[in-house]
């Protein structure tokens, strides 16, 4: 379901099994951290059986053999388990490695449409060699990768934080609650920045 908060404008792309179809709710938007209300009145409720994301999900990625892959660089730590199974529920297959060495051997031999990277990663020595690798991509590549630093220090959403950090999306260590909300919201703005994007240059001839 997409809302937009009603405070800082941000839009939400929130997985219909995450939201009671039967009263009333709020959460916490991941951006300014006001509550945002979800009314019955804005549901669909004529929608039967498994929700109607999920379906999209199965069909668009053919079924569970079909998972687009996923890739979590960090240490490993109760944070990377919660990380790991919030993209496992947005229908990825998440593979983890806390070794700069493994992730890098994996990159070269699989295509990851959504790589998460941890600061710390490698103990602290393995960030540098993965923004590395990631801005020496053909642009090509590398703008099919949603690419999301995981900081204990930076704000969730903040984009000129992701932009001085060659990132697309940043989440905030204190946002773990909420982070296969924040993760949809990445995904969503990346895959229609890029979809504009491509549009565009097919426009001028350049694509």
């Amino acid at each position: 379901m997409n809302i937009t908060c009603p405070h800082c404008k941000t839009r939400l792309n929130i997985p219909d099994h995450k939201i009671p179809r039967d009263k009333d709710s709020s959460f916490k938007c991941p951006k300014c951290q006001e509550k945002v209300r979800v009314l019955v009145s804005q549901l669909n409720l004529s929608v039967p059986g498994p929700q109607k994301n999920e379906v999209v999900k199965k069909e668009s990625l053919g079924g569970d053999q079909g998972r687009e892959q996923a890739l979590v660089c960090m240490d490993d730590s109760p944070a990377r388990d919660k990380l790991v199974a919030a993209v496992e529920g947005l229908w990825f297959h998440v593979e983890a490695t806390g070794f700069t060495s493994v992730a890098l051997k994996k990159m070269a031999y699989h295509s990851y449409p959504l790589v998460l990277l941890s600061e710390s990663f490698d103990q602290d020595k393995g960030f540098k060699a993965m923004a590395t690798h990631m801005n020496d991509l053909d642009m090509s590549l590398r703008r099919r990768i949603c690419l999301v630093l995981f900081s204990d220090r930076l704000p969730t959403g903040d984009p000129m934080s992701a932009l001085h950090s060659s990132v697309n999306y940043i989440v905030g260590s204190d946002s773990l609650d909420h982070v296969e909300v924040i993760l949809t919201t990445a995904l969503t703005e990346h895959q229609t920045f890029y979809t504009v994007y491509n549009e565009s240059m097919r426009a001028t001839g350049k694509a």
